[in-house]
């Protein structure tokens, strides 16, 4: 499908990478989660805002023509600090939840 839409197999095949990168990412984060917490609800709650959410929509960084891209410094630098935030604060927050599986 990939190859259809995109006409090149280069194209798709860094689309199915990537596609696979953050799926794995996700799922990681989604054992962690309930490794650390023990609720499955956790869990599905996290997984249904994903889905909600979707991937975040990156373009203004390398497409001139979008409106963000004089932003794109300090936008990405946000993008940069809520990951750092979230990577450092993941264990923390989840700490104190009494868990089946530890």
């Amino acid at each position: 499908e990939h190859v259809r839409r995109t006409r090149s197999k280069k194209q798709a095949l860094l689309q199915v990478l990537f596609q696979v990168f953050y799926t794995s990412l996700f799922g990681m984060y989604s054992n962690f989660m309930l490794i650390r917490t023990g609720s499955l609800i956790a869990v599905i709650l996290a997984h249904t805002f994903c889905n909600h959410q979707g991937f975040p929509d990156i373009a203004f960084l390398f497409s001139s023509s979008d409106p963000l891209y004089e932003h794109r410094k300090w936008l990405g630098g946000i993008y940069l600090c809520g990951i750092a935030a979230f990577t450092c604060l993941a264990g923390p927050l989840t700490a104190d939840f009494p868990s089946t599986f530890q």
